[in-house]
């Protein structure tokens, strides 16, 4: 019993080993921790940021289940490596109108008569977030990307409208994003400037920021002279020592630490992108929107050139005055930055600890090192889907540790009742064997009083007896003699009580005042008369009360009443006790009794008992005592 409710105690104490009533939880454990090991070798996920370029918006519909699609076209025929979904953000709210249930299909055909289907997901309770969605392209070749959505996205504010949403969509084919400002086809879609547009679809500007492995290294990139003008000319180039094919162009935004609200620090408004002289990206009849902490990728595929320049003609107002920063210049080439350490010159610069020209070619942004965007990606994806899986493991968790409380529950409530049932039991033996004990004394008692008392008493009446037949009569003898009767009688009856137990049936006391009756009324025409019921007990004390008191009486009877005829009647009904005894004597006056008499100890054995004594009698007409008491 004690290891049992020791165990227990060490399961409710300790709190660890639940699993030991719930093994599911001991595999459930195990993936937690394989999955936080995973999740902390990923990068962490960006704070999400608003950008003035917010996404695609698709036109309202009345129900959520309605269809709605946007697609792009490539240019040309591609092997997909990946597809990448970015979430939009509006304000504050992260995968604003992400729709639940969505799919995307690659294919040849604008029309998608054929086509594969790269990702089908249906969401369930994990809310959407601004981690992008990484699927894998396999290699598969097509010109065309459509994204449908089939659950829509309930409209903010209550108007039982749903939209659908997105804030980037690329597409990697050897290592580069072939979606870059490509094609879009939106049939059904919001255009509202600057907010949501189809075009910002492929913009390249979307919240997760940069792709940078975040350090403490202190370096902000390049940065020009100071202007007190915006309308000044700026520039800087990078060399790359021979002519290279480049596929794309980027320009990376410096955040300086030391202005830490200001992403997108230097960024010109106006500007123009130059490769051996010719103009790659021209900005200078309008104002570019400031990138903040969005890569700004320019593809130029087929292009051969040895030098790159940019040229910023309305620069960025820093504090009262202007100037011109990036924090990084590449040039990719099959999916390598061969603009890597390359030669820099400039129009002028602010060289300081942070600022140098070779900050504008050393592979950092102004908060990190920059690392591959598709891997980068692909990692986030990732750490949004065991996000994902430990959101869903911790209710499965919830829901086998409730398993595991209710299991302890009723495993105390076994415990709790083993060891009642066990105290009980255990009560029981010893009740048992104290009552054996107590049987056994008693038959050794009745027995000592039978075979030494008795004996001796027997001995006596016969010696008295044999004195009195050999002429020796006396009127002390005969009293010897007769007391000596009366006294083994009365041990005959004492033995009985002691044999009977705690709780002995009434049918005994009856058997023996029937006994005790036959020895005490010798010369007496006497009958008794009893309820016949086997089922009825009563405590050993009140068996020894009434059978003295039946004594008692049929003693006085036998002494004093000179009755012929005794008439015994015994019975009970509902926890009561009934008792007459009528003889045909002399009787007496009950009002000059004396102590002598022996009524007053049944009386006060009737007092004993809780009951009433009743004795009717007078001179000439016989003796009436009647008994009344309740079961004890």
């Amino acid at each position: 019993m004690k290891p049992a409710l020791l165990i227990l105690a060490s399961i409710l104490a300790t709190g660890a080993p639940w699993s030991w009533l719930n093994s599911q939880l001991s595999t459930l454990d195990h993936r937690h921790y394989e999955l936080q090991t995973a999740l902390s070798k990923l990068p962490a996920q960006p704070a999400p940021q608003p950008l003035e370029h917010a996404g695609f918006h698709s036109g309202l519909a009345p129900q959520a289940d309605s269809v709605r699609w946007v697609q792009i076209d490539l240019g040309a025929e591609y092997p997909l490596d990946s597809v990448v979904v970015i979430p939009a953000m509006l304000g504050v709210v992260e995968a604003y109108g992400f729709p639940s249930h969505f799919r995307i299909d690659a294919s040849n055909a604008p029309l998608f008569a054929e086509s594969d289907t790269l990702l089908d997901h249906f969401s369930g309770n994990n809310p959407p977030s601004s981690a992008p969605w990484f699927v894998a392209g396999n290699r598969i070749k097509a010109r065309h990307i459509r994204f449908t959505a089939t659950t829509l996205a309930a409209q903010p504010h209550g108007t039982r409208r749903f939209i659908f949403c997105l804030g980037e969509l690329l597409v990697f084919s050897q290592g580069r994003n072939v979606a870059l400002h490509a094609q879009v086809l939106a049939p059904n879609s919001v255009e509202t400037l600057p907010t949501w547009s189809p075009r910002h679809l492929v913009d390249g500007a979307y919240s997760l920021g940069l792709p940078v492995h975040p350090d403490e290294i202190n370096g902000n990139g390049w940065h020009s002279g100071i202007s007190t003008t915006a309308e000044t000319t700026k520039w800087v180039q990078a060399d790359l020592g021979a002519p290279h094919s480049i596929d794309e162009i980027r320009l990376i935004p410096a955040h300086p630490r030391d202005y830490p609200e200001r992403s997108g620090f230097g960024f010109p408004r106006r500007f123009k992108v130059e490769a051996d002289g010719k103009v790659i990206f021209d900005t200078t009849s309008a104002d570019f929107p400031n990138p903040a902490d969005t890569p700004v990728a320019f593809p130029c595929p087929g292009l051969r050139a040895q030098t790159i320049r940019v040229t910023a003609t309305h620069l960025w107002e820093r504090s009262g005055d202007f100037v011109f920063a990036l924090a990084e210049l590449q040039a990719f080439e099959h999916g390598r930055n061969i603009a890597l350490n390359s030669a820099v010159t400039s129009s002028d610069d602010t060289i300081t600890a942070s600022w140098t020209r070779a900050g504008l070619i050393d592979a950092r942004s102004s908060t990190g090192a920059l690392v591959d965007e598709s891997n980068w990606l692909a990692a986030l994806s990732q750490r949004r889907q065991i996000t994902d899986e430990l959101t869903a493991l911790e209710a499965q968790r919830t829901q086998a540790l409730a398993i595991a409380y209710q299991r302890t529950a009723w495993l105390g409530g076994s415990v709790l009742g083993l060891a009642i049932l066990t105290a009980w039991l255990a009560w029981l033996r010893s009740r048992r064997s104290r009552q054996q004990e107590m049987e056994s004394l008693r038959h050794r008692i009745s027995r000592d009083l039978h075979d030494e008392i008795g004996s001796h008493l027997g001995s006596i009446r016969l010696m008295s007896e044999l004195a009195l037949r050999d002429g020796s009569a006396s009127d002390s003898l005969e009293e010897i003699h007769r007391l000596a009767g009366e006294a083994a009688e009365s041990m005959r009856g004492i033995i009985w009580l002691v044999r009977e137990g705690d709780a002995p049936p009434l049918t005994s006391l009856v058997e023996a005042m029937r006994q005790s009756a036959a020895a005490l009324l010798q010369g007496i025409e006497w009958k008794m008369e009893a309820t016949d019921c086997h089922f009825a007990t009563a405590s050993l004390e009140f068996h020894r009360q009434v059978f003295l008191l039946f004594r008692e009486a049929a003693h006085n009877i036998a002494r004093h009443a000179k009755a012929a005829q005794v008439c015994i009647e015994v019975n009970w009904k509902a926890k009561h006790f009934h008792l007459r005894i009528e003889d045909n004597g002399c009787g007496f006056d009950v009002a000059a009794i004396s102590a002598g008499n022996g009524l007053a100890n049944l009386r006060h054995r009737a007092t004993v008992l809780g009951g009433t004594l009743h004795i009717t009698s007078s001179p000439g007409n016989g003796t009436c005592i009647t008994l009344e008491a309740d079961f004890s």
